[in-house]
């Protein structure tokens, strides 16, 4: 063995480490959940607007709707009553639905 052997620690698997400490799984958590809200929505989206879509952030104040293109916000906001209903009817609780263009850098 080489001489860093005993000095670098044995990689463990992602999922292991996400499950055995508290804030990586409270983050995968809050990951799975923003992916799951993102899923109930797009069904009740135009075909066109879906691909410009991106799971924000989601936290006990709500969850966040992004968009790569600041013009689809209109469009969202008039559509936030069905996806709102979506995620009701999927039993996602979301207190707030949060909307948010994703700017170019």
């Amino acid at each position: 063995m080489g001489r860093f052997s005993e000095s670098v620690p044995l990689a463990r698997p992602v999922g292991a480490m996400l499950r055995e400490d508290e804030r990586l799984a409270s983050l995968a958590q809050r990951l799975a959940r923003s992916q799951a809200c993102l899923q109930a929505v797009l069904p009740v989206l135009p075909p066109a607007l879906r691909p410009h879509l991106v799971a924000g952030p989601w936290d006990p104040e709500g969850w966040t709707l992004l968009t790569r293109q600041a013009a689809a916000l209109t469009k969202l906001r008039q559509l936030t009553p069905r996806m709102e209903q979506a995620l009701q009817d999927a039993g996602l609780k979301v207190p707030r639905l949060r909307l948010n263009a994703l700017l170019p850098r």
